[in-house]
């Protein structure tokens, strides 16, 4: 009987707390309107900046990239299968790829952010939290690639790199960007010119390689010019005497002719001794031998050596190359390697207020509900208080 007594003085309860809250209605309202109207202020006083910022990034124009066709055209090689190859080439991707890769890795992001002051530092404890501030803003900056509108996407579409971060200042935005496109064109210029250098080097000591290669071949002719010379004198000294020693003066190697009716065939026995030729014969080849002023013309394959070397030591195609190199808009100093827009930039206001309204009527009411409350609770306890 006690616990139905109970539930019965409960529901009386909730029952007068709901009345009081009624009856309390217009103060309730009250406080929502005058938390309405502090938020709307305040919007007024100080709006929300907060936006959106998207930069294009595009590759350079056509009409830009025509001034790297020439340089292009020239740095080419002949393979070992005699195929023309490109040894370094300069295109609209890669100077793009370049210059992306330069913002992804952050250092110069962090570097504007504190350049420009985009933190405040006066806002942390030290240092060290300032640094790790930057860090996280910079990593929040990201380069969207270029989508197209398919099911995955949901239809969203876009035809270049952006650039995206969210922010409350449209001016130190804008310095931050301009900060970081001229010093990532800077780099990309570096990065080009520091490939080119190096592949140009390298370009040059296989040539000087190949020369050296040649010329040690050519030395080896000589050397076995030489060595074989001296055989073939040895071996006709020899024969000379054998020669001379039989008397044989004149070549008797005589060819043996068998008549076959309509037939005439000529044998020559290719082994007889080459003393048969005769010492007037032998001797004198000696002496021409040995009495030679242009050994080049008896050295074999020497004259394909001397082409070879030629044609490397004429070569001109890294000399051309290095002048259209510093032709190319490499060597300007406003080069740009990508197309980018800073005053372009498109800046999306982030419009918070009618989330920020909302809250400010949750909380009016909230704060109105518990003031009536506390409110009717005083009144009661001073009446019971009065009554005693």
């Amino acid at each position: 009987m006690a616990e139905n007594i109970k539930e019965y003085d409960d529901e009386i309860d909730l029952l007068s707390l709901l009345l009081t809250i009624w009856e309390g209605k217009w103060k309730i309202v009250s406080i929502m309107a005058v938390s309405l109207l502090s938020v709307f202020s305040f919007d007024i006083i100080k709006p929300n900046k907060t936006f959106i910022a998207q930069t294009e990034i595009k590759t350079i124009t056509s009409f830009e990239f025509d001034k790297y066709r020439l340089f292009n055209a020239s740095l080419r090689r002949f393979n070992k299968d005699n195929k023309e190859v490109q040894i370094f080439n300069i295109s609209k991707e890669s100077l793009l790829a370049l210059y992306i890769e330069q913002i992804e890795e952050g250092s110069l992001l962090e570097t504007g952010i504190d350049k420009f002051e985009l933190l405040n530092k006066d806002d942390f404890e030290n240092n060290n939290d300032y640094r790790e501030a930057i860090q996280k803003f910079a990593s929040e900056i990201e380069v969207l690639r270029p989508i197209n509108a398919d099911e995955k996407t949901k239809g969203e579409k876009r035809l270049y790199h952006v650039l995206r971060a969210e922010y409350d200042d449209e001016e130190k935005w804008k310095q931050l960007i301009t900060f970081v496109d001229t010093e990532a064109n800077k780099r990309v210029k570096e990065i080009i010119t520091n490939r080119f250098k190096s592949i140009v080097s390298v370009e040059e000591q296989i040539k000087n390689f190949l020369i050296r290669d040649i010329n040690i071949a050519i030395e080896n002719q000589t050397k076995d010019y030489d060595r074989i010379t001296k055989d073939r004198l040895a071996f006709l000294s020899e024969q000379a005497v054998i020669a001379r020693k039989l008397g044989v003066k004149k070549n008797t190697i005589e060819s043996q002719m068998f008549g076959a009716r309509n037939t005439v065939v000529t044998n020559v026995n290719t082994d007889t001794p080459f003393y048969l030729r005769g010492y007037e014969a032998i001797e004198e080849e000696i002496n021409l031998t040995k009495g030679r002023k242009d050994k080049s013309a008896f050295m074999k394959d020497l004259y394909k050596l001397e082409q070879k070397k030629r044609k490397l030591e004429q070569d001109e195609t890294l000399d051309r190359a290095k002048d259209l190199f510093n032709k190319t808009p490499l060597n300007e100093n406003d080069f740009k390697s990508t197309l980018v827009k800073v005053a372009a930039t498109d800046f999306e206001i982030i419009n918070k207020r009618n989330l920020y309204y909302v809250l400010a009527l949750v909380l009016g009411g909230m704060i109105g509900v518990v003031f009536v409350l506390i409110s009717k609770a005083i009144i009661d306890r001073k009446a019971k208080l009065t009554q005693s």
